[in-house]
């Protein structure tokens, strides 16, 4: 088969997939399972992974195509929409996980509260002295953690507010 022909087809296919993740509102998701070697990059959102096969696409129009690698980056790119296409089908109906930026910072936010309150029932029964120091070092760094995410929140909710 032609590989323009190919192209224009991949082409298509990339565009019915960035409609099909607008349409779900370019969902946040928590963790998406694609294989190491299959992107570049790691994405918080299906887009970001469209927009990495819309650029190789690009390349792709854009090189020699004698040019060998062609063919598997050709190859490449179909696994990479099957990829995608499947985390699209596996999102629940109706219900997607789309996890807001609050949302997320809420839950690092009882994480390191729950952290906390076990470093210091542990500093509180520690037996010895060195121990105690190191998880008061320990107690310490977490409560800055904890105080970065609470700020985190309220400059969100503030930004959030303001627009």
């Amino acid at each position: 088969m032609n590989q323009k022909v190919v192209i224009n087809q991949l082409r298509k296919l990339v565009d019915h997939l960035t409609n099909q993740v607008k349409g779900l509102g370019n969902p946040r998701l928590k963790a998406i399972g694609f294989e190491r070697q299959l992107f570049k990059n790691h994405y918080a959102t299906l887009n970001g992974y469209l927009q990495e096969c819309a650029h190789t696409l690009n390349n792709l129009e854009q090189s020699d195509p004698s040019l060998s690698t062609k063919q598997w980056q050709l190859e490449h790119l179909v696994e990479q929409c099957q990829a995608i296409q499947k985390v699209i089908h596996t999102l629940p109906a109706g219900k997607i996980n789309i996890v807001t930026p609050q949302e997320e910072l809420a839950g690092y936010e009882r994480r390191l509260l729950k952290m906390v309150a076990d470093l210091e029932h542990q500093v509180a029964t520690a037996s010895g002295f060195h121990e105690q120091q190191q998880l008061l070092s320990t107690l310490a760094s977490t409560r800055q953690r904890l105080t970065r995410c609470q700020t985190a929140q309220k400059d969100y909710s503030w930004k959030k507010n303001m627009s």
